[in-house]
């Protein structure tokens, strides 16, 4: 008999899996822990409108070691609606670390893929992370297809104290957007989303508690209008309440030069290094959808943005493309901290065909589902 069984998660394994996150950092010369307190499970609902939780258990501590999550949800795909899944949150504790519980935990995945309800699946792997791109890249033990499809980057660009406002553009204003605005915001997504490939499919609910923006306040969303048309939104979605990304200590020389570099962040008007403990404090930059990849009304956009995020004590502002958007050139100049994840469609066979027939639009990924 294995000493691990592989189940489905249930509400009382909440405090358990949170458990497991907090224990399983990502290392780096910062280690960070992405915790979601106080509900695993009610932080999982902007993942996708479906989610499983496949846990691995240790019979004989009687423990849950590991997990992953499958989610489904629907995203235009070559321009139309569908649902995909997405395959996340892969985590097991430093002593079970082994091949067969990995291996288990998939051919699970598989049976739960019979239901048929999604051919294709989105995943991310963190570049340095090299033995999970090996394995879960390597097409034995009945792992699925992981197709290469780029590389999705973030940016952390600090926010400056000492620097507000924006360059006025002839023709372009930018506003919060009102409770009267969400119909024309769930229009502007439609018709603006299918351009991009993988783009949720968004409706009103999806601002509401349990949705796949919840959290993020209608007041929230930047509305940008060239003349008298929507040119371009943007949003800052502050997760804080349900997901937080916590510092568990420095490596190397930032163990000593924290304090240094503290200082001379003050001085700067810039954002310091938390201590291991506490959080950083960020927006992420939801919905970034602009008519034509216009410059100046991204530009405009994101200027908005940090104004926004300087009110709200916000230190970082997140904002994740992939490599091939043309909005991607236009966010390196606002600096920062670039993380580079790879991303791959997964499928097994009976999704071969439907992967073979995506065309060529430009992936998308909303950060703060990630």
């Amino acid at each position: 008999m294995s000493r691990y069984t592989i189940e489905l998660a249930a509400p009382e394994d909440d405090a358990a899996l949170r458990s497991v996150l907090a224990q399983t950092p990502m290392e780096g010369r910062i280690a960070v822990a992405f915790r979601r307190e106080p509900s695993f499970f009610d932080a999982a609902a902007v993942e996708g409108r479906f989610h499983q939780v496949v846990l691995g258990r240790d019979r004989l501590e009687g423990s849950v070691v590991g997990f992953g999550v499958r989610s489904i949800s629907e995203r235009f795909v070559n321009g139309n609606a569908q649902p995909v899944g997405y395959l996340s949150g892969l985590r097991i504790l430093p002593p079970h670390r082994n091949g067969g519980l990995l291996m288990r935990g998939y051919r699970f995945f598989h049976e739960l893929h019979r239901d048929a309800r999604a051919r294709l699946y989105l995943t991310t792997i963190a570049e340095g992370n090299r033995t999970a791109l090996d394995i879960l890249t390597s097409g034995r033990g009945g792992l699925p297809a992981y197709h290469p499809a780029g590389r999705y980057r973030t940016l952390a660009i600090p926010v400056r104290r000492d620097r507000a406002g924006r360059e006025v553009v002839k023709d372009i204003t930018v506003r919060p957007a009102t409770g009267d605005d969400l119909p024309a915001i769930i229009d502007f997504l439609h018709a603006q989303g299918p351009k991009r490939q993988f783009f949720p499919e968004y409706g009103t609910d999806d601002f509401c508690r349990g949705g796949l923006l919840q959290g993020l306040d209608i007041g929230d969303v930047l509305m940008c209008h060239r003349g008298s048309a929507l040119a371009g939104i943007l949003a800052g979605w502050d997760q804080q309440s349900f997901r937080q990304t916590i510092v568990c200590g420095y490596r190397g020389a930032l163990r000593w030069t924290r304090p240094v570099i503290n200082a001379w962040a003050g001085l700067a008007g810039r954002p310091g290094l938390p201590a291991p403990g506490n959080g950083f404090r960020s927006l992420t930059a939801a919905l970034p959808l602009i008519v034509d990849n216009d410059p100046e009304v991204f530009v405009s956009l994101m200027c908005a943005l940090l104004d926004q995020a300087r009110s709200r004590a916000a230190d970082y502002v997140l904002i994740g493309l992939h490599e091939s958007d043309p909005l991607w050139p236009l966010a390196r100049p606002f600096g920062g901290t670039c993380y580079t994840t790879n991303l791959f469609v997964v499928c097994w066979e009976d999704g071969e065909a439907e992967f073979r027939r995506l065309d060529r639009k430009v992936p998308y990924l909303e950060l703060g589902s990630l």
